[in-house]
């Protein structure tokens, strides 16, 4: 059973070469699939020292890091190193603690391959903890560059998950293994709280390694329209928001950095706190106003051929163009609503 749902039986995402950034947006974006980068990253120093070994990528991070204490992860042996949530899911199945950076990774170094223990870093902002390190990373696809996070860590599993924003995830040292699977596949996922997640985003409750098709009996729906691959250091993907996937590091020691981006003009403007907040709006209304409204989700939100052409350009509004100084003007107009 478990053998016929095995990851290294679904097929990888598509490759391209020769991607720019002149012609990104035609090759990769646009499609709307995730798209493997193999060598995207294999003329970084980073990668260069991991390639020796990954001790040396460890040093290399070492002499560039500032220092600042980071939040360690430690996973315990009952985990599998595997993010999850505690028996109850009442809260989650690791302990975390304030360590200088260098400690950090000094612990993940000092975990035996056959250790129990597993530990991780994460979304550690590069520019404010690796200011050494952050001309090394650019990305030459995107202009201007995102800043760049990095993440570390031993034999750790995050879930399947999605992102509100694109996504291109850089293998930097070591091997990761992604597993994706396209958005209409979340009635599948068995997808935990939305509001109680181990790092921010909703997580799948299904264990990708070892599914138990009697608790979660769609995912086997799901599993057919999975994809999988593993990258090795230099080696980069890119995933469309919101495809779910889960990450899994398969070395003693890992080095990811990723960058994010969206064409939201602000942070409020992401989706995830809107869909919070229409779930506890509609889901409570009595039957027939809760269709009501069902209906003017689809007439403004989900209808391509929404009419416009009886308010005038100019006066559209939230409707037209967006811009930079309509989107901070709703933003306040939503805070002073909410704030009531």
């Amino acid at each position: 059973m478990q053998q016929a749902y095995a990851l290294e039986n679904l097929p990888a995402p598509a490759e391209v070469t020769g991607v720019t950034a002149a012609n990104f947006n035609e090759l990769v974006v646009a499609n709307y699939q995730p798209i493997v980068l193999r060598g995207f990253a294999a003329n970084w120093p980073l990668v260069q020292a991991g390639r020796q070994s990954l001790p040396d990528a460890a040093a290399y991070l070492k002499a560039r890091c500032n220092n600042q204490p980071q939040k360690l992860v430690s996973l315990g042996p009952d985990t599998g190193g595997r993010l999850f949530y505690n028996s109850s899911i009442s809260g989650m199945n690791f302990t975390a603690s304030q360590q200088p950076l260098q400690s950090a990774i000094d612990t993940m170094l000092a975990a035996d391959n056959d250790s129990d223990m597993r530990y991780c870093v994460q979304c550690v902002p590069v520019a404010d903890n690796f200011n050494a390190l952050l001309p090394e990373l650019s990305n030459p696809l995107l202009n201007p560059s995102p800043r760049p996070f990095i993440w570390l860590g031993t034999r750790v599993t995050v879930p399947a998950h999605f992102d509100e924003a694109s996504n291109i995830a850089v293998v930097a040292a070591g091997k990761r293994r992604f597993t994706l699977f396209p958005p209409e596949q979340v009635a599948n996922l068995y997808v935990g709280p939305l509001d109680l997640t181990p790092a921010g985003q909703p997580i799948s409750m299904v264990n990708l390694q070892q599914p138990d098709l009697q608790a979660h009996p769609q995912y086997a729906n799901a599993y057919q329209a999975g994809l999988s691959v593993e990258l090795d250091a230099g080696d980069a993907i890119y995933i469309p928001s919101p495809w779910w996937h889960s990450v899994t590091s398969l070395s003693s020691f890992n080095v990811l950095v990723n960058y994010w981006w969206s064409n939201a003009y602000v942070a409020s403007a992401l989706p995830l706190p809107m869909l919070l907040h229409a779930i506890q709006a509609f889901n409570h209304m009595a039957p027939g106003e809760r269709a009501a409204w069902q209906h003017m989700l689809q007439h403004y939100l989900f209808n391509p051929d929404h009419p416009l052409a009886h308010i005038p350009e100019n006066a559209r509004g939230v409707q037209g163009q967006p811009t930079p100084q309509l989107a901070q003007g709703l933003h306040q107009w939503l805070a002073a609503q909410l704030n009531r």
